[in-house]
């Protein structure tokens, strides 16, 4: 087989490359190894942000060594191989070389059409005469936590991610889980000081470590540990003869708004409680192993990790009732944050997840364990009465009309994760995004639905294709 004419020619990152960067598992302090690479296009985009990167490839690049490295892609790569043997060689040799975590991609049932392909062992022979197998989501799942021997990570629908370190995991998760706010520490309230506790002098010649210490309190909801401040800030503390805890004092006291403060903790009680109760019921083995800054985070916000768990359980009996749900459900219907379909379903903007109430972040976030995210423009469809959760990916967000091509439904109930090509067309975009009831867009929403004959109530309109 010519394997390497799968090989795609691209100018910005691959699909399962850009997650991990998006996710921070790629970075300028990570070394990354690219394990098929193909001709190379995510190395030199790597290059150029200032990640060391090299590759293997058997066709393009068969003299690169294959060394080690912090993170190891192997993207798209057991799909082309059509021997199951050499794929899971392929899969160990990659997990060989990762010191932190490996990242496997391949193409999944139902995310292409396979009309009018031939087939070939347990795959199909394509038009160019290329090998394709497509996995199962949870048929991949399960190669990768056989060879890896850990659980697998899925970081989107046909990619996972193998941690080395469960400490490392339990970071990742909880990063993943928490709500995408942007640090405020640049938004500062001149308030007035006492001179006795705050000299202008001493705080003005630290200022780059108040910095650090305000960017991190509004992060996390809490000051720093000792231990979490960067060499290059206890080095600053050093020369300029000021104690740790004197510079925490002038950080609460020149750089901290107290009810931003007070905002950003009660956000990261809640982050903890969701990551919590999805650690519980998703049975994650690395829960047991929290990072030491997760531990500090338990107890400055919970005072003991037996109190984080008697509270994370109360999110999960909400999600077994389904009467606590569908108010929750409501809630966030009444905040604006998503819209209630034709079947009592909740229907919301990807990007908007983390506004939503803790139980249906906690439910959301049961279904992403088993599918992953879905990158780009993206409709959540909440169903709690049958166990699903389902994802439309839209091709823009510009048109009147956003079409999704194609959809994904986790099962929660099966465990499971399905594809369907099927065409669709949002029907309620200013309802998505809480435009104004004399907007052109509502306009052309009556117009669509008087003509068509829509309910009120239609979210996605099927489109015959």
């Amino acid at each position: 087989m010519q394997r390497h004419k799968t090989a795609m020619v691209r100018h910005t990152l691959s699909q399962p490359m850009s997650l991990l960067v998006r996710h921070g598992l790629v970075g300028p302090e990570a070394t990354v190894f690219d394990y098929g690479c193909g001709q190379g296009d995510d190395l030199r985009a790597l290059a150029a942000a200032g990640v060391t990167a090299s590759g293997w490839d058997p066709h393009f690049a068969p003299d690169v060594p294959q060394v080690s490295a912090d993170v190891v892609n192997l993207g798209f790569v057991l799909n082309v191989i059509e021997d199951a043997g050499e794929r899971l060689e392929a899969l160990r040799n990659a997990w060989s070389l990762s010191r932190k975590l490996l990242a496997v991609s391949t193409m999944i049932i139902g995310q292409v059409p396979v009309d009018g392909l031939r087939p070939y062992g347990d795959g199909y022979l394509t038009s160019r005469g290329t090998f394709q197998k497509y996995f199962q989501h949870a048929e991949l799942r399960a190669v990768v936590a056989q060879v890896t021997g850990v659980e697998p990570v899925a970081l989107a629908p046909g990619i996972f991610v193998a941690f080395r370190c469960p400490e490392d995991e339990q970071d990742f998760l909880l990063q993943r889980r928490r709500s995408r706010r942007s640090s405020t520490a640049g938004y500062r309230v001149e308030r007035p000081r006492r001179a006795a506790i705050a000299r202008p002098e001493v705080h003005e010649r630290i200022a780059t470590v108040i910095e650090e210490m305000a960017a991190f309190a509004m992060d996390r909801g809490r000051l720093p540990h000792p231990e979490e401040l960067t060499p290059t800030g206890h080095e600053k503390l050093s020369h300029e003869r000021v104690s740790f805890t004197r510079a925490l004092e002038l950080c609460r006291e020149v750089a901290i708004d107290e009810e931003a403060f007070s905002s950003a903790t009660a956000a990261r009680r809640e982050d903890l409680l969701v990551h919590h109760a999805l650690g519980i019921l998703n049975r994650t083995r690395s829960a047991s192993q929290p990072s030491p800054a997760i531990i500090r985070d338990v107890r400055a916000h919970f005072g003991s990790q037996r109190e984080l768990g008697e509270q994370a359980l109360e999110y999960l009996h909400a999600l077994a009732d389904a009467k606590r749900t569908a108010q929750a459900m409501e809630v966030a219907a009444e905040l604006g944050v998503g819209i209630i379909d034709e079947d009592g379903r909740l229907v919301v903007d990807a990007e908007r997840i983390e506004s939503m109430p803790g139980v249906l972040r906690c439910y959301i976030g049961c279904a992403f364990h088993l599918s992953g995210e879905i990158d780009g423009p993206c409709l959540v469809r909440l169903d709690p009465l049958r166990k699903r959760l389902t994802l439309f990916p839209l091709e823009e967000w510009d048109p009147p009309f956003p079409v999704s091509t194609r959809s994904v439904s986790i099962d929660l109930r099966k465990q499971d994760v399905y594809f369907r090509l099927k065409l669709r067309r949002l029907v309620r975009k200013a309802d998505i995004f809480g435009m104004s009831p004399r907007s052109k867009q509502r306009q052309l929403e009556r117009q669509h639905r008087e003509q068509s004959g829509l309910g009120e109530r239609i979210v996605l309109e099927h489109v015959a294709g």
